[in-house]
């Protein structure tokens, strides 16, 4: 697609934003046709599929096979875009966020929230689990789950009433310093439950992000694994040239 057409459909995504935006088109109701966009906006019918989709990203309107295109909100989903340089990137995370924790026990290396977690010697873990949301907007953002060595665990009332992140309030208990994050990021499913929880105007899709967290002397303190929504999280990373 040119330059032309591209900026075509962006120009349609925004007015049609706009309109959806301002409730011109009932939440639920089935949204203009493609037949209907091509004579309103006088464009091929390939500009009017991609000003959709654009609007699809945003999660105001959902194309459904063979009935068209429905109105799904009026209030357009705008990405959670983590930009990764160094550890202070993780920081600058817990510090745009907030954890409403919901669950904290103990677990054992039988349970299934253990099974990814590799061969290490530590056999009971505190999982603490809970909703991460936007602070500047409410908006839900991730299930999170955290995992830590019963031997490295702060007391439970300090995890729940401090300030700080749960990493370096584990590092604070124990005198660790970090070493180094181990991330891996991989597509998943989202079941029904965490759809029903994070609202994603019926997106399936997910991106669930590891991370190891890893002390100056070797020892892993603690794993979380957040599940998003694909279309709520962007991790953007700078890659260097190695002098």
């Amino acid at each position: 697609m040119g330059m032309r057409s591209q900026g075509a459909s962006a120009g349609i995504a925004e007015e049609l934003a706009r309109e959806l935006t301002a409730g011109v088109y009932p939440v639920g109701e089935r949204f203009l046709t493609d037949q209907e966009l091509q004579e309103r906006f006088g464009v091929g019918r390939h500009s009017v599929r991609e000003a959709l989709k654009i609007l699809s990203e945003r999660g105001l309107v959902g194309r459904r096979r063979k009935t068209g295109t429905f109105v799904l909100s009026t209030n357009p989903v705008t990405p959670y875009v983590h930009s990764l340089r160094d550890l202070r990137g993780l920081l600058d995370f817990a510090a745009s966020t907030m954890l409403e924790i919901r669950h904290v026990g103990l677990i054992s290396t039988s349970d299934k929230a253990l099974i990814d977690i590799g061969d290490l010697p530590d056999k009971r873990w505190l999982r603490v689990a809970g909703l991460r949301s936007v602070k500047e907007s409410g908006v839900p953002l991730c299930w999170s789950e955290i995992l830590i060595p019963e031997r490295f665990s702060p007391p439970r009332e300090v995890l729940l009433s401090t300030a700080r992140t749960i990493y370096e309030e584990i590092m604070a208990h124990n005198g660790l310093r970090l070493e180094y994050v181990e991330q891996e990021v991989t597509a998943a499913l989202l079941p029904p439950a965490m759809a029903d929880l994070l609202k994603p105007d019926g997106e399936t899709a997910g991106l669930l992000v590891k991370r190891r967290y890893v002390s100056h002397t070797g020892e892993t303190f603690e794993f979380s694994q957040n599940l998003y929504p694909a279309r709520r999280y962007t991790i953007r990373s700078i890659i260097r040239q190695r002098a």
